[in-house]
């Protein structure tokens, strides 16, 4: 997973860092424009219990790229840091390794530019399967941004340039269209696609059913990105999503289910999920499938009207 979390010293933010890994679990998890080093990337690691860790400190409140995984799971060796980036070769049990970097382009075009060619160097002469995924700061066009000023038709065309110089291909995503948001009116709303997986033809092919999900964005102008290199199990294999159902509350023992289940001092997503998985078995149990039960009546009347 990448997120752009603009910042890791806001209480709230380390809470819904913590809720992300909870829910989640990603083997890797890369956090880019920390805005903060040294000490506070160690006690992150600590919180979200990671074994393994690298990072590129913030230039004062600028940047920051902090990596982070789980040693039982994976094995991660460091290749580059840059100021815009970090390299590592990842590997699995009895699988081939192939290149990660976490990227966090800089705002400042010069400075982008310089990772633009670093990046084009290491692809010439990489021949290993290679992901990059972060906050690129740039649209491949128009219709990927909301807002900002007439220069973004070129600059559009420089990054795909360089995409295209890099043979890389972009990672198919579902979630929202706009990775970034900014503004609560219609006149100051701006909106763009800055973050992105992107990979090499290699990576491509051995993990052809590799998908990104932008989850919904929270304590952070930015959407995490939740990588999958195997492809996310299908709807029907997982747990269906939950659905209130109004039937429900005609119960006698109803509110009295809520009130001992619902718990107090977790975060909301937890005391949410918690209470959803109780209440579908509680409509096996005690409530009974009211979907099967309408199914059984439809039946009877259709024999009935035969």
């Amino acid at each position: 997973m990448v997120w752009n979390i603009q910042g890791t010293g806001n209480k709230n933010k380390i809470n819904a860092l913590k809720e992300v890994v909870k829910v989640y679990k990603p083997s890797i998890i890369a956090l880019i424009e920390t805005h903060m080093n040294g000490e506070h990337a160690l006690k992150i690691q600590k919180i979200i219990g990671y074994t393994g860790h690298s990072r590129v400190d913030a230039n004062g409140f600028s940047g920051g790229i902090w990596l982070y995984w789980r040693s039982e799971f994976v094995t991660v060796k460091p290749v580059k840091e840059h100021s815009q980036y970090i390299t590592v070769e990842v590997a699995r049990n009895g699988d081939i390794p192939w290149f990660f970097s976490a990227v966090y382009a800089s705002p400042n075009p010069s400075n982008r530019m310089e990772l633009w060619t670093e990046l084009e160097q290491f692809a010439r002469f990489n021949g290993h399967p290679w992901m990059l995924a972060g906050d690129y700061n740039e649209t491949r066009s128009l219709n990927e941004r909301h807002g900002g000023d007439q220069n973004m038709a070129r600059r559009c065309a420089l990054f795909n340039n360089w995409i295209e110089n890099c043979q890389l291909i972009e990672l198919e995503f579902s979630g929202p269209a706009h990775t970034w948001a900014r503004g609560n009116s219609a006149t100051t709303r701006q909106s763009a696609r800055l973050d992105r997986a992107l990979c090499n033809s290699e990576w491509s092919t051995h993990f052809s059913d590799a998908s990104v999900r932008h989850l919904p964005a929270f304590q952070s102008d930015h959407c995490p990105l939740l990588i999958s290199p195997n492809g996310f199990a299908p709807l029907s294999s997982v747990q269906r999503p939950f659905r209130f159902q109004a039937a429900w509350m005609t119960h006698e023992n109803f509110p009295e289910f809520i009130e001992s289940n619902w718990k107090t001092g977790d975060t909301l997503v937890s005391q949410l999920s918690d209470l959803s998985t109780k209440l579908q078995r509680w409509n096996e149990d005690v409530f009974g499938n009211i979907f099967r039960k309408k199914k059984r009546t439809v039946c009877s009347n259709r024999r009935l009207l035969a």
